[in-house]
């Protein structure tokens, strides 16, 4: 019967079985590299030393079809011939006790050797003969045999004890190790597993590995046994695969994923299956690869994997596509490298718009759309006039390549090269929506015509679908300057759902920033901040550009200046990494905002603060004092140090350009603006006023509230 012990109890069963008289059989089993032949050396040592007769001898895989190598061996020890009956063979071995025969790596013994072998066995119960295997469980002949007899309940039958070492760390140099011990078969079936990761069913694992259920499940029965098969499933253990496919040759990998891939195709796997098999695989050739990696790249990014969503789309760049198709598939990856490789997503851009052919329509509008967002102004204006240049472009395309074109000077404020526009400007009334939009927010940053641009930014927010969100912002802005919030709302809402539809995920942030300013000026503060809080999980702020942050901070201080936490709006500034440039629209949304944390803490000195910022747009075009309202605080501020004169020319000042603006929304606003102002007190009694009314007034007061109508864009 067999009995499990320790290696500890091994020397000590073992000379208590020869002191006994009957023999006994003691397996020492564990994969290659468990130290099966350490264990060998320690019994041969302490037997030796008990002054107990040693015959030793190991089998070889090289040897394993030599007839009778073996026994050979033994027989040699012993003195004795080989050319006897099996019988007499038996006898020479259980006369020459009490001895202590090893075999080591008795898996690999001939077939004569064996056959001897079980002879002993049967009779070792009658002789002071201890014999001890050591077996790798490779599921061999021999092996077999072994296992036959130890399960063997007859009365003759030896004790049989079994010690079982645990198997090394499955390294790559162990599995390289073990492959040399392995059959062909062994190795198909360990290399299938590998590439396929456990994504593939049992019986396309078979079929990758050229294999028939019989012969796969005792290839299975052997791998199991040496660990590097999981005993509850037929997938391979922690670190096997890596081990197994690094011993395989570049060729051998890239034809084994291939035909994985082929066999995945044909059984329909799912894409996210099918996609973790394509990225290691050579080029398939074909478009269902393609669309395949797609599909589950869009998956990833939904699901925030953008960076693991980029790798999908590299390697679906290798499969051959159409240059429609291909443009799609860059401006997909330009979105999910927006996290980690801003740069290399914008070069992306520049080559779409850099593709020529009247089937690029859409893909290109779609590029230029998302480097207006970008603010990366210089690459963004050339690439647009290098796409308006193309040649047998449709007029609708024309035209909004033009929209978008003159949208991003605008916020850029650079001046044409030799003063001669390299695109011709914008009509008082186009007809392309795009141009509308943009046309809409040229006119109403201007401060004149509030109705002209209200019109205007009507027309282009009707505009639903994948086509361009930059001018549907600016027009929601145009709205939000005319205090039409409704309407304005109700275009962020539809620019939210389209930019997340077609992951325009920079205009999703920006929207969603314009949302958080229009509920402020509703006076809903907590959906506010909500919406303030949860803007960065759609864009992480380390890709931000500079103008995109300096509009988020603007919305951050005024937020927690409202909750009245004047220590951690100051905070907020200090880690605004503020740029060397002293001009521009980010430049000036920054002067804003420290501007408001002054005029609580040192209202006398925040009038200089705010003029900073009025320079800034005033140098950008910006006369619309429903943009930024930094005339009513420098006036404030100019009251705190006493400088009446200077904060009423403001307040007159403010007041003339909300007339000549003409929203009568925004004018109501303004004039309730330009009463609190006139009422505070000037001088010394100014910073207490300031420090209690502030915080309400920024919380509750919509006029107030003008400051968070920052430009979408600029």
């Amino acid at each position: 019967m067999t009995r499990r012990i320790s290696e500890q109890e091994l020397v000590t069963e073992l000379v208590r079985s020869l002191r006994r008289g009957p023999g006994a059989v003691f397996e020492v089993t564990g994969p290659p590299g468990s130290g099966r032949t350490a264990v060998v050396r320690r019994i041969a040592d302490h037997v030796t030393a008990q002054g107990i007769r040693l015959i030793s001898a190991r089998a070889s895989v090289f040897e394993s079809d030599v007839d009778g190598v073996v026994l050979g061996r033994v027989m040699a020890d012993l003195g004795a011939a080989r050319n006897r009956s099996t019988s007499e063979l038996c006898r020479v071995l259980l006369d020459a006790g009490p001895l202590v025969l090893v075999l080591d790596d008795a898996q690999w013994m001939d077939d004569s050797s064996v056959g001897w072998l079980r002879a002993v066995l049967r009779r070792i119960h009658r002789a002071p003969v201890a014999v001890v295997l050591t077996t790798a469980g490779l599921g061999t002949a021999a092996e077999d045999v072994l296992a036959d007899l130890a399960g063997d309940c007859s009365v003759t039958a030896p004790p049989w004890y079994v010690v079982r070492l645990p198997g090394p760390a499955a390294d790559e140099d162990w599995v390289t190790r073990t492959l040399h011990l392995l059959s062909e078969q062994d190795i198909r079936l360990l290399r299938a597993m590998a590439v396929c990761g456990g994504r593939f069913e049992w019986s396309l694992v078979r079929e990758l590995a050229d294999l028939d259920r019989v012969r796969a499940d005792r290839a299975t029965t052997r791998l199991r046994c040496l660990g590097l098969i999981a005993a509850d499933e037929p997938g391979l253990t922690d670190g096997v695969a890596r081990a197994v496919l690094a011993a395989m040759s570049d060729d051998q990998r890239g034809h084994l994923r291939s035909t994985a891939a082929v066999l995945g195709h044909r059984a329909a796997l799912g894409f996210e299956r099918m996609s973790a098999i394509l990225a290691g695989a050579p080029p398939a050739g074909t478009a269902w690869a393609r669309m395949v990696l797609q599909r589950e790249a869009r998956v990833l990014a939904a699901a925030g994997r953008t960076a693991d969503a980029a790798r999908l789309l590299v390697r679906a760049l290798r499969e051959p596509a159409d240059e429609a198709a291909r443009a799609d598939l860059l401006v997909q990856l330009a979105q999910c490298e927006l996290d980690h490789a801003p740069e290399a997503a914008d070069r992306r851009l520049v080559e779409v718009l850099h593709m020529t052919g009247p089937a690029l329509s859409r893909p290109r509008l779609r590029a230029a759309d998302r480097l207006a967002c970008r603010e990366n102004f210089g690459v963004s204006r050339r690439a647009i006039e290098t796409a308006i240049a193309h040649p047998g472009l449709a007029e609708s395309e024309q035209e909004a390549l033009r929209g978008l074109y003159w949208y991003v000077v605008s916020v850029a404020g650079e001046p044409d090269e030799l003063g001669v526009p390299a695109v011709p400007t914008l009509p008082d009334s186009p007809a392309d929506p795009v141009c509308q939009g943009t046309a809409a927010w040229r006119l109403a940053r201007g401060g004149s015509g509030a109705a002209a641009a209200v019109a205007l930014a009507t027309r282009a927010l009707a505009v639903r679908g994948p086509g361009p969100l930059t001018p549907r912002i600016a027009a929601a802005d145009v709205m939000t300057w005319a205090a039409e919030y409704e309407t304005a709302l109700a275009g962020i809402e539809a620019v939210l759902v389209d930019g997340r539809r077609y992951d325009a995920r920079v205009a999703v942030v920006e929207a969603t920033l314009l949302r958080c300013s229009v509920l402020l000026r509703q006076r809903r503060v907590v959906e506010a901040a909500e919406d303030l809080a949860g803007v960065d999980a759609e864009l992480p702020r380390s890709c931000w550009r500079p103008l995109l942050r300096a509009r988020h901070l603007v919305l951050e201080v005024i937020l927690l200046l409202a909750a009245g936490l004047v220590d951690e709006a100051r905070q907020a500034l200090a880690r605004e990494t503020a740029t060397d440039v002293a001009q521009g629209l980010a430049h000036a949304w920054r002067a804003f905002a420290r501007g408001l944390v002054e005029l609580v803490a040192k209202p006398a000195t925040a009038a200089g603060t705010f003029l900073e910022c009025g320079r800034c747009l005033r140098d950008m075009g910006v006369a619309n004092p429903a943009v930024l309202p930094w005339r009513f605080f420098a006036a404030m501020g100019w009251r705190a140090a006493g400088e009446v004169a200077h904060a009423e020319a403001l307040l007159a000042e403010a007041h003339e350009l909300a007339v000549r603006w003409g929203a009568p929304g925004a004018l109501r606003e303004a004039l309730e603006f330009v009463d609190v102002v006139r009422g505070m007190p000037a001088g010394e009694a100014a910073g207490a006023f300031v420090a209690q009314l502030l915080p309400g007034l920024l919380a509750r007061h919509p006029p107030a509230l003008t400051g968070l109508l920052e430009l979408t864009r600029g």
